[in-house]
């Protein structure tokens, strides 16, 4: 069992984590607890005891939850969300939480994200208006419930100006992080039959908005295969360039049985699943992480690189996504 300062210790290690590199954490300590730079010190030290009122403000401002501090429990693993609801909690605040985890990874240079998904990442589908819109509309009506859609029809008008004004901000500060992801030949399959479901169901104003969603989806694979070839991302629309190695795409055969985000910052990290197909869990419970960070570093010696130099095995996997778009928009 850890003792008082032990746990004290490793709270503001676990804070020191999360700072970008010119960030002063006796700085933001000080501001937070509303305190000197010197009583700060102290505590960072372990000189003087921290208050229950103190941890639970730093708890409460850096994400974290004192019961992975304690590590009384290897069992137990505490998750923090939000759930969407239209109206306590909207999709534009569902945007606003992942542009502040953009901001705050782009932020730290140290910070490495891994994706382990078995669908489209939400931030490269956030880029293309109309696979976006699509998308936040099938969430509202068929899989969230929300009564104002549930006589709607989708229309391949262009997301609400704030969903369009958040998704550009969030593209652009996700295009600097450094990123692995891990991807499948079935990854358009939900959304492809998404969008053959509600064209059968006549849930499409008219059959041009379905196939401007399939024309949509076709730019994110293109533009999807080009930053794969050129080892770094960049927002769509605008002229390639970007930090290089920072895209490492990797093909596996295996289906991943579910969607698993890994954030790697320094010693400490942060682990992401995923609920009712869109809402976020998050913790930061270190023994779970790092678990699963090694899940995601055997299923890497696993998986076939396909960014880069790996001109085959890219052109081959982007062809095969190609046909499958191809063939639901013969359908409709």
């Amino acid at each position: 069992m850890e003792n008082n300062t032990d746990i004290q210790l490793q709270l503001f290690q676990r804070i020191r984590d999360q700072l970008a590199g010119h960030v002063s954490l006796v700085d933001e300590v000080a501001e937070i607890l509303e305190i000197s730079n010197d009583s700060a010190y102290r505590r960072i030290r372990g000189e003087k005891p921290i208050s229950l009122h103190e941890v639970q403000k730093l708890a409460k401002t850096f994400h974290l939850s004192v019961d992975d501090l304690t590590g009384t429990r290897t069992d137990t693993v505490t998750f923090m969300t939000s759930f969407l609801d239209g109206q306590r909690y909207s999709f534009a605040d569902w945007l606003k939480n992942l542009l502040q985890f953009t901001l705050d990874a782009h932020r730290n240079e140290a910070t490495e994200v891994i994706f382990i998904l078995n669908e489209l990442n939400i931030f490269h589908i956030i880029q293309f208006p109309e696979v976006c819109a699509f998308k936040l509309f099938f969430w509202q009506k068929s899989n969230l419930d929300f009564p104002d859609f549930r006589e709607a029809c989708f229309s391949a008008n262009q997301p609400a100006e704030e969903i369009l004004k958040l998704s550009k901000e969030i593209a652009d500060h996700f295009v600097k992080i450094k990123t692995i992801e891990f991807t499948t030949k079935e990854c358009l399959n939900s959304y492809l039959k998404q969008v053959l479901y509600y064209s059968e169901a006549g849930y499409f104003n008219s059959k041009d908005d379905a196939l401007k969603v399939c024309e949509s989806l076709l730019e994110l694979v293109n533009h999807q295969q080009k930053q794969a070839e050129l080892g770094y991302k960049y927002p769509f629309g605008s002229s390639p360039g970007g930090i290089e190695g920072n895209f490492r795409l990797y093909h596996n055969d295996i289906i991943l049985a579910d969607n698993t985000i890994i954030v790697k910052s320094g010693e400490s990290g942060v682990t992401f699943l995923t609920t009712n197909a869109i809402n976020l869990m998050q913790t930061h419970n270190r023994a779970f992480y790092e678990y699963n960070y090694r899940w995601g570093m055997n299923l890497l010696s696993k998986s076939v690189p396909i960014s880069g130099t790996a001109e085959k095995e890219r052109n081959r996997f982007f062809l095969i996504l190609r046909e499958q778009i191809s063939r639901v928009a013969d359908k409709i």
